[in-house]
Order: C-alpha cells, then sequence, then structure tokens
C-alpha cells in the first residue's frame, strides 16, 4: 500500500469529497487550502476507478464529478481510473526508441490529415501503425490527427466537442498504443500533429459541472454569430484571490501534458478565430516549444476566413494559419467552368504561412464538387482534380490533404451531423484506372515537392497572365514553371512568352519535352491542362 494525493482545484464550491473503487465508494473527506482540495490515501498496486464528490454554496444536493485532470476514462461507468505501481501514479510503461531520430523542419511539411475511426481498418491507433508505410511510401512526412482526446465517449465521431482533455477516447485503444504510432512515425520521419479544441467543451466538461462560470462566458462570447459548438472558454477572466486566469492556466497545463508525455510535434488549434485573444495561442505556443525543445514544433490556426496577422511572421503567437480559401478558390474556378479569377489565384498560389488543402473535414471533397453536375465518373473530373492538385504542391503554402483524396474518395458529407457519418477507407477505388492514376499524380506531386528546394521557399513569380485566355504560368525559381489552365475547350498554337531560360524543358508529370527559343514556348492546351516544367541541364 502506498499513500497517494489527490487533489481537486475548485476554489468558488463549499465542499468535496473523494470516491472511489479503493473506498467501495464511500466518500473520504478533503480538506481545503488556497483554492485546492486534497486528501491522501493509502492505495495498493493496480488500477483504481475514482471520482469526486461536490457540493455547491447554498445547495443540499451533492453530486458527482470526473477529475477534469483524469488520465485514464471509462466511458461506460463514467468515471476516472488511476494506475498505481510502486507507489507513484502512471499512465503507462512505455519505453521510447525513436526519440533521437531528427524530425523535418517546418517548411518541408507535406500533411496528411487522419480522422483515426475511419482510416484504420479497425478505428484504432494499432491500426494506423499497419498503414504507416503506406503514408510513408505515399511520401508525407507529417500526419495531422482529428482531436484525439475524450469526448462523446464511445460515439463514432469527430472529437471536436473535448469533455475530458487530458485523456484519449477510449476506442482509440491505450495510450502505449499512441504512444507507440508516435514512435513508430518518428522512426519513419513522420512528424504527429493533433487537432485540438481550446475554444469550447461539452457540455458535461467537468470545469462546467464544478463552476461554469468560473471557467466559461456566461453567455454567448458572440452573439451574433451563427456557429456556436458549446460553451465557450473565458481566457480574459482574472481571479485576484487565486492571482490566476483559470481557463488560462488548464488549457497551458493541457498543452504541457500532451506534448510531454506524448512527444508530440505540433498542434492546429481549432476556432481560433472565436477565442478572440492571441495571448493564450502565444502561451500555449511558447509551452510546447518548452516542452518539445529538442525537435521542431508546428502550431497552425483556424481562422475563417483566413486573418494572416494571427501567423509569427506578422506578429501573431502561431506558424501557420488555414486557408479556407485555397479550397473555396480552387473550387470556384473549376466547378464553375466559365470562371477564372485571376487576381484570387494568384492569392492562394503565393501566399505565404498559410496550410492549403484542397479537401479537409470541414468541406466536402473537391472530387464530390466537381461531380455534382451528375458526370461524377465523367473524365473531366479527374482532369480538374490533377490541375488542382499541380497548384496545390507548387503553391507557397504548406500542402495538405484528407485522408481518401488520394484515392479519389467522392462521397458527400452531406449537411447533417457529419462528424457522426462512417467513411471508411476505399481501398478497392484503386482498382480503377482514373483513381490509380490521381493516385500516381500524388505520389509524383509528393515527390516533386521533396526534391525541389525551390518549392519549399516563399518565392513566386507570375510570368504570363492572360484573362480572356484563362491562363496563368509562374515560377518557383529559373528551372521550374508551372502552366495552369482554366478552360474546358482545348487551344492550339498557343505561345507562353516569359519564359525564364531558353532550352529544353520536361513536364515532371508527363516526361513530356518542350523546347523554349526566344523566351518563348508555343504549344497546345488540353481541357484543364497542367504542367510542371524543370530545365535539362
Amino acid at each position: 500500500m502506498s499513500s497517494i494525493d489527490f487533489t481537486l482545484f475548485a476554489p468558488t464550491i463549499a465542499e468535496a469529497t473523494l470516491i472511489g473503487s479503493f473506498s467501495q465508494w464511500k466518500q473520504i473527506p478533503m480538506s481545503f487550502e488556497q483554492g485546492t482540495f486534497h486528501c491522501s490515501i493509502e492505495i495498493s498496486n493496480g488500477e483504481h476507478e475514482y471520482k469526486f464528490r461536490i457540493r455547491h454554496h447554498n445547495e443540499d444536493k451533492w453530486i458527482d464529478v470526473v477529475d477534469p485532470y483524469v488520465t485514464k476514462y471509462n466511458s461506460i461507468k463514467n468515471t476516472g481510473i488511476i494506475t498505481i505501481k510502486n507507489g507513484k501514479k502512471i499512465l503507462d510503461e512505455y519505453v521510447w526508441k525513436y526519440d533521437d531520430v531528427k524530425l523535418l523542419d517546418n517548411k518541408d511539411l507535406i500533411i496528411y490529415e487522419m480522422y483515426i475511426a475511419d482510416f484504420a481498418d479497425n478505428g484504432q491507433f494499432s491500426g494506423v501503425i499497419e498503414k504507416l508505410d503506406y503514408i510513408n511510401d505515399l511520401g508525407f512526412n507529417a500526419i495531422e490527427l482529428l482531436p484525439i482526446q475524450e469526448s462523446m465517449g464511445i460515439n463514432h465521431e469527430w472529437g471536436y466537442l473535448p469533455r475530458h482533455f487530458l485523456a484519449l477516447k477510449t476506442t482509440y485503444g491505450p495510450s502505449t498504443d499512441f504512444k507507440k504510432l508516435i514512435d513508430e512515425c518518428h522512426r519513419r520521419k513522420i512528424r504527429v500533429i493533433i487537432d485540438a479544441v481550446f475554444n469550447h467543451t461539452a457540455t458535461d466538461c467537468p470545469l462546467a459541472i464544478i463552476d461554469h462560470d468560473y471557467w466559461y462566458y456566461k453567455g454567448k462570447h458572440h452573439p451574433e454569430n451563427s456557429f456556436y459548438w458549446g460553451p465557450e472558454l473565458n481566457y480574459e477572466y482574472y481571479d485576484e484571490q487565486q492571482n490566476l486566469k483559470p481557463a488560462f492556466k488548464f488549457a497551458t497545463d493541457v498543452v504541457r501534458y500532451w506534448i510531454d508525455e506524448f512527444h508530440l510535434d505540433g498542434i492546429r488549434f481549432d476556432a481560433a478565430k472565436e477565442m478572440d485573444n492571441y495571448d493564450i495561442l502565444r502561451e500555449l505556443d511558447n509551452v510546447a516549444r518548452s516542452v518539445r525543445g529538442s525537435q521542431p514544433f508546428y502550431t497552425a490556426a483556424e481562422y475563417v476566413p483566413e486573418n494572416l496577422t494571427i501567423v509569427k511572421v506578422n506578429g501573431g503567437p502561431v506558424d501557420a494559419c488555414w486557408s479556407s480559401s485555397f479550397h473555396g478558390v480552387i473550387a470556384n474556378n473549376l466547378v464553375d467552368k466559365n470562371k477564372f479569377e485571376l487576381d484570387l489565384i494568384k492569392y492562394i498560389i503565393s501566399t505565404p504561412d498559410l496550410i492549403n488543402y484542397l479537401s479537409c473535414h470541414d468541406n466536402e471533397r473537391l472530387l464530390f464538387l466537381l461531380g455534382k453536375d451528375g458526370h461524377l465518373f465523367d473524365d473531366n473530373a479527374f482532369i480538374c482534380m490533377r490541375l488542382a492538385m499541380i497548384i496545390l504542391f507548387t503553391s507557397v503554402g504548406v500542402p495538405f490533404i484528407f485522408q481518401g483524396d488520394e484515392l479519389g474518395d467522392a462521397r458527400e458529407w452531406g449537411s447533417e451531423d457529419q462528424h457522426r457519418k462512417k467513411f471508411p477507407m476505399q481501398w478497392n477505388l484503386l482498382k480503377n484506372d482514373r483513381n490509380h492514376f490521381l493516385f500516381d499524380t500524388y505520389k509524383q506531386l509528393i515527390e516533386l515537392r521533396k526534391k525541389r528546394e525551390e518549392l519549399k521557399e516563399k518565392v513566386v513569380n507570375f510570368i504570363h497572365e492572360n484573362q480572356n485566355d484563362y491562363v496563368l504560368v509562374y515560377s518557383r525559381s529559373q528551372e521550374l514553371i508551372v502552366i495552369t489552365y482554366f478552360f474546358p475547350e482545348e487551344k492550339k498554337d498557343y505561345e507562353i512568352n516569359n519564359i525564364p531560360q531558353n532550352g529544353k524543358w520536361i513536364d515532371w508529370l508527363s516526361k513530356n519535352e518542350y523546347q523554349v527559343d526566344n523566351n518563348i514556348l508555343k504549344t497546345n492546351l488540353g481541357p484543364f491542362d497542367g504542367r510542371v516544367l524543370i530545365l535539362q541541364k
């Protein structure tokens, strides 16, 4: 038996007791000091379930609440779990193997967004481990996981209503499996980024049960906003008696725990626009880097539409901002066959410090939108998708794809309960020639992005623009140019001037050769053509 401390920070409640399997669920009194209830009890080695029982001021009723800092959670019994070994609390006994592998810099990132429940055949971390060679062979060097914190118990859902911030979703498997997944990623030089929600929580989050108004805004923080996901954490409130901002402290504790315990390589902050306060994002970024100091770390924010004041080069708190515009502009100009928004296309290609995507969990897949007119399996949709992919991987921002895009997944999310629907990976799509062609094109473009250093820099020059002909050509260096054509009809003997150098150029994808003389390329352009030309020396 060992003496173990239990604490509950709850400065505004009247009384708290500890209950658990170790006491046959009988109440154990807790003393109160400086805003915290605490007690020490003798517990044997092994796993034990526990909760706190609290009473609010001016109320006689006692209510049960799970520890806000619980690291293991029983979603069936709604209890916390504590593991004791050799007189100490432990999460697990995993031994890291690949911590010394040097990971790639942020500018090298090529990100694959993954929802574990749908990506893995068994819906668990162990199933993702089985597919890591697939991710590696495609060429991705980072995976971004939809929230892995416990949110809605055993339900199949994306996890954007966190309930227990320090506990893994139980259906994904034990903490040792998650650590092994991260370790195996690092062995392959794949970085692991988590999608984390710090704006809002589930209504039954322990913080809300203990004292809603202490950690959250009393009402809707942005009444004018039609979007409301749940109680919103108040990072502005300062408790003078405790000399702290309670929500601020809790969020920093959560980040410190995840980075320290799981050796993560980045965080994407969901709904950052709604948080208003850059101070909390800046502090969370600082805390994460202080813990993960030996490896590169990446922070990104969801801000719709994107606002570049949030990125560090402009004095903001994070490295990059998600670009909802990239998806929107590409979709608008390819779905509408007569649209060519030249200035917007130039913006999405040339703007640095953005994460660019054709599809993500927040929007319909581009391939679905391209086929919405009833011609989903028309070659035209795949040709347009190819052009979009070329722009994605040759633009200045960090390229990012959602799982299944590489297979040519074109299923509709719909407008109702997207986060609860099941969309398992459609591996059999690769039996179709067009889908396999799309898959191979992704591999080629990822290889291009990794091999050509100029694609990781922030320099782009628009060397040929023709609004009437739907043509835009840009160079990423004197030796790499990209030709894009946004029209469904062939254009013969088209002249592109201002090519940086004369000589022989070869298309990275088709391997076709082109001769440039007098800095002019004369060529036929097919419907929605896209080419990446590299100078041959």
